[in-house]
């Protein structure tokens, strides 16, 4: 009798010490975790923003291609019609089923391109990401760059990345509530900088690129070379050759690769690149040794800027094991349906923003996959 009680206390105390061991190493991953997590630029948003009359005259594209003359502008009455479709929509809208949006998590990602010692840029990347815990699927929605689009509070009409320059993030996400019809309230944002040494530390790259896209790919890699400090050579890591293949690009390439789009269908294939790059991003990280990972967090962290709450960064780790298991979609918006129109010399895209809310809603917030062609 004495024997067994002699074992079975061992087997208590075997067990209160593995449980002691494990509570010890969760409470370390915590305060590791919580460490990392305090690096961040933590911005929270604000209510009184303030909305810039003019943007600064450095905000324009790095490159502007003489080749292609500009077109005639399109006749005004279609373009007061386009607008005041978008108002009538916006004014209809309804809010959306509070019980399906509870089941998702919205973070917009946003790429700016900030210049170093500046304060103010456009918004290059804009991509949604909702996590629909419901559903177990995430989509990542690329809203192009280009679409001309009204921008509450300012009561203007202009390209969506203008809405960061103009107001930064708070703007942006009433942009997108007011056209677009999605509720957005987190952010996490990187400039060029942050993007060129997050892909060095994952050790570059591997894309695949065209001989058609070489040139203007070349004209990038210039331009990602006079933002560094210092400036490095205007020629410093251009590519050779391009014959489809997959070449392995640095952080400079890799940002170049992503951002230029004067080739093939202009704004839509660098969104494709660009997610082409995000994905790419994200089966690097799964493979990342610790101390990679360590690297990367003392690097990156401190130049990402969000508004998420330690709680909320924390809850999205504790996600992670799970929603890496989820479908994943990826899209841009508009897909199959737009038009062209020229204002003021200046190429915008045009989009039937109800078709869209619906087809966006449709992706996030349910099950049921999207409608293909457009219903009139």
């Amino acid at each position: 009798m004495k024997k067994k009680k002699s074992v079975g206390k061992i087997i208590g105390i075997v067990v209160g010490c593995i449980a002691a061991a494990v509570a010890v190493f969760g409470i370390s991953c915590y305060l590791i975790l919580l460490h990392y997590i305090n690096k961040r630029n933590y911005v929270p948003t604000n209510e009184n923003f303030t909305i810039l009359d003019e943007t600064p005259s450095f905000i324009e594209d790095v490159l502007n291609p003489t080749s292609k003359p500009a077109g005639p502008d399109t006749d005004k009455s279609e373009v007061e019609s386009y607008k005041n479709d978008v108002e009538s929509r916006a004014d209809s809208t309804t809010d959306s089923d509070e019980e399906l949006v509870s089941d998702v998590i919205n973070i917009l990602l946003v790429g700016s391109d900030i210049r170093p010692d500046e304060d103010v840029g456009r918004s290059d990347t804009m991509i949604l990401v909702s996590i629909n815990k419901e559903t177990k699927r995430i989509v990542a929605t690329s809203f192009l760059r280009d679409t001309y689009v009204k921008l509450p509070i300012k009561n203007e009409f202009h390209k969506l990345n203008a809405a960061y320059a103009y107001g930064g993030i708070e703007l942006l996400f009433e942009t997108l509530q007011y056209n677009y019809g999605v509720s957005v309230d987190k952010y996490v944002a990187v400039d060029f900088l942050s993007f060129i040494d997050a892909i060095d530390i994952l050790g570059g790259l591997d894309v695949q690129v065209y001989e058609d896209e070489l040139y203007w790919f070349n004209q990038y890699i210039h331009a990602s070379n006079l933002l560094v400090e210092p400036p490095e050579r205007e020629n410093s890591d251009y590519v050779d050759y391009a014959d489809g293949s997959y070449q392995h690009l640095n952080g400079k390439q890799a940002l170049a690769y992503a951002r230029f789009r004067y080739v093939g269908n202009g704004d839509f294939t660098r969104t494709d690149r660009q997610r082409r790059v995000v994905q790419n991003i994200f089966d690097k990280i799964k493979t990342m040794d610790v101390g990679t990972i360590v690297k990367l967090f003392d690097s990156i962290i401190p130049q990402i800027t969000t508004n998420l709450t330690t709680e909320e960064c924390m809850e999205l780790i504790t996600l992670l094991p799970e929603i890496s298991k989820y479908e994943v979609v990826s899209w841009h918006i508009p897909d199959e349906d737009f038009k062209y129109m020229t204002i003021d010399g200046d190429d915008v895209v045009a989009i039937d923003f109800s078709y869209y809310m619906k087809k966006l809603y449709n992706y996030i917030y349910t099950d049921a996959e999207p409608e293909t062609d457009k219903q009139n």
